[in-house]
């Protein structure tokens, strides 16, 4: 019978014996976020100055006339500007030559750009979202769940322009981005169940919620059904609205968002330089690479007390 055996593991024989493999490398995800297709887009052209600025013209009265008499209610054009001054945005990394030499990855570098472009669009969209509570109407308040009316009656606010007497209705397309713990609450407001397996509705529940009461012989039509299987993705367009989803929204500590319904022309993205790469390999001291991205945005409002609304609800992580 031969001897004990020679093991190589952790604690065994040959501990310092076996070799580290790394041959897998992943990066973590970044929410991409839809600010800038659900924006107004601007560019800052050169030679411009530091502002892009857009001029609106104040309105003109129609009075009544009478026969014969001279009209006399000759009126003064006014003009306002709204000035969007976009600032500068940048990522940086230093990366020695030895570190490229001597990691196991050899992708390091290539994977690199990719987070710093990640870093870029992550922090350009956080700051188009955090426009949403600058817009002047809001609907709901702090701890108050989102309910499709809250979506309805936003939407009907865009459409008198958030007013009853002087009435400047958004000009269409509009959108509307909530968060996802927002989006699921009103996903699962679409979902109307069908009765019990006893045949019975389940009178308990409030009608608008999962597992609501319907009428007895009931059944989801086909835009439920996608609820059901799709989830808050399948929300889509709602009262003339297209919504979508966006994780960037900031969720304070009380566990509320902002989010917002507004038209297209109400916000805008100002753009003076997309973002572009400047890498560094002339450092002889450094022995090493720098890598630069950076570029000059500014997102802003247009007309922010009639063209958008802020959708202030809860923003509960959803258990059930």
């Amino acid at each position: 019978m031969p001897g004990s055996p020679t093991l190589a593991g952790p604690t065994q024989a040959l501990d310092s014996s076996l070799n580290t493999i790394y041959s897998e490398f992943r990066m973590l995800r970044d929410e991409t976020g839809v600010c800038r297709k659900v924006s107004s887009h601007f560019q800052l052209k050169p030679h411009t100055g530091v502002s892009k600025n857009i001029l609106h013209y104040g309105r003109l009265e129609a009075f009544d006339l009478s026969d014969g008499v001279d009209m006399v209610q000759s009126q003064t054009l006014a003009d306002t500007n709204t000035a969007y001054t976009p600032a500068e945005v940048g990522v940086q990394m230093v990366l020695p030559k030895s570190t490229l030499r001597r990691v196991a990855d050899p992708e390091l570098l290539r994977r690199t750009g990719r987070m710093m472009n990640n870093a870029y669009d992550l922090k350009e969209d956080s700051d188009g979202t955090a426009q949403f509570a600058s817009f002047t109407p809001i609907m709901g308040s702090a701890g108050t769940v989102l309910g499709i009316g809250h979506l309805l009656a936003a939407g009907a606010v865009l459409r008198i322009g958030n007013s009853t007497a002087d009435p400047e209705p958004a000009p269409q397309p509009y959108f509307g981005v909530l968060h996802p713990n927002q989006m699921a609450i009103v996903a699962g407001r679409l979902i109307p169940l069908s009765d019990d397996s006893r045949g019975q509705a389940d009178s308990s529940l409030a009608v608008g919620v999962i597992g609501s009461q319907v009428d007895l012989g009931g059944r989801s039509g086909k835009y439920s059904d996608e609820i059901i299987t799709k989830g808050p993705s399948a929300v889509g367009r709602l009262f003339d609205i297209e919504f979508y989803t966006d994780a960037n929204i900031t969720v304070d500590a009380s566990a509320d968002a902002s989010g917002a319904v507004f038209a297209k022309e109400g916000f805008i993205y100002v753009s003076e330089v997309e973002p572009v790469m400047e890498p560094d390999e002339k450092d002889a001291s450094l022995r090493g690479m720098e890598l630069n991205l950076w570029g000059s945005y500014v997102w802003g409002l247009y007309r922010s007390g009639a063209f958008g609304v802020e959708i202030l609800m809860d923003c509960t992580t959803p258990t059930s």
